[in-house]
């Protein structure tokens, strides 16, 4: 949440709205892709471009990269 609220300029204490798409929220693609490399460069995995369009709220790519991209280690829990 945190890459979103710091491409959104928000401010730490105000709280991100998780069920609004990122378009609602003010993102442009550009700034999609930019929190895509952050996110990637974060994790070490890499998010496939499309999961950004297709997962359209911060909560639905929350649930994504829990399941999908990092299942790995949720799993080994």
């Amino acid at each position: 949440m945190a890459e979103f609220k710091t491409a959104l300029l928000m401010p730490d204490h105000e709280e991100l709205p998780l069920e609004d798409s990122f378009f609602e929220l003010g993102m442009t693609s550009l700034l999609l892709t930019q929190v895509k490399q952050r996110l990637e460069d974060r994790l070490g995995r890499g998010i496939s471009s499309t999961a950004l369009f297709n997962q359209p709220t911060v909560e639905r790519l929350t649930d994504h990269l829990a399941s999908d991209v990092l299942a790995d280690i949720f799993d080994a829990n």
